[in-house]
C-alpha cells in the first residue's frame, strides 16, 4: 500500500500527497516540537519537511523506509533551523558588542540610528513576498545565495538578484525618507 501511494505522489497526485500528510503530520509534530520548543517553529519546520517531500516526490518510488525517510528530512530541517538560529544569535552578540563599543555615539547618532533601522524595515516589509523572504533568509539567517537558492528551488542569479533589487529598493526607501546613503554605509550598518 505504501509502495502505490509514493508511485502516485511521484505522479503528481495531490490526493495522496493530501493521504501521506494526514499520516505524517500527528508523528512529526511531537518530533519537530522536541527540537523547536515552540508551536509556531514547529509548524514551521512541518511545512518545510513537507515541501521537500513534494518537491522530492521524484525519488519516493526508491525509497525502502518512507518514515525514516520522511524522519530524516524533517531532521535535517530541524538541524538547519537550529545552526540558521545559533548563526542568529553569533551575529546579534557580535552586533551588540560592535554597538557597545560605540563610546562616542550621541544621543543623535542614537536616535538617526533607529530612525534609518526603522526605514529599513518598513522598506522590507513594502518588498514583494519572494524579494522580501531571500532578503530576510540572507540577511536575518545569514545563508549565502546558494543556500537560499537551494532552499527556494530558484537558481542562485535569480536569488542574487532578488538581493540586489531588494538593496536598490531599501536605498531608495532611504533617499525618499531624505536619507542620502551610499550603498556602502547601508552594507557596513545594518550587515
Amino acid at each position: 500500500m505504501e509502495k502505490d501511494l509514493c508511485m502516485r505522489i511521484a505522479d503528481g497526485d495531490e490526493e495522496a500527497f493530501a493521504s501521506l500528510f494526514n499520516r505524517y503530520y500527528p508523528l512529526l509534530r511531537p518530533f519537530i516540537l522536541k527540537f523547536t520548543h515552540s508551536a509556531d517553529k514547529t509548524e514551521e519546520m512541518l511545512q518545510e519537511t513537507f515541501l521537500r517531500v513534494w518537491l522530492n516526490r521524484d525519488q519516493l518510488p526508491g525509497v525502502e523506509n518512507l518514515q525514516a525517510w520522511i524522519f530524516t528530512i524533517a531532521s535535517r530541517q530541524c538541524l538547519h533551523a537550529i545552526r540558521t538560529e545559533l548563526n542568529h544569535r553569533k551575529k546579534l552578540a557580535a552586533m551588540q558588542i560592535r554597538e557597545s563599543d560605540r563610546e562616542s555615539d550621541t544621543p543623535l547618532d542614537a536616535t538617526q540610528l533607529a530612525e534609518i533601522n526603522r526605514l529599513v524595515t518598513q522598506a522590507v516589509n513594502n518588498m514583494p513576498p519572494q524579494r522580501q523572504r531571500i532578503y530576510r533568509m540572507s540577511r536575518e539567517q545569514g545563508l549565502k545565495p546558494a543556500a537560499i537558492a537551494e532552499a527556494l528551488s530558484l537558481s542562485v542569479t535569480t536569488v542574487k538578484n532578488s538581493l540586489v533589487a531588494a538593496l536598490k529598493d531599501i536605498r531608495q526607501h532611504l533617499g525618499a525618507a531624505g536619507h542620502t546613503i551610499s550603498l556602502l554605509v547601508v552594507l557596513k550598518m545594518f550587515f
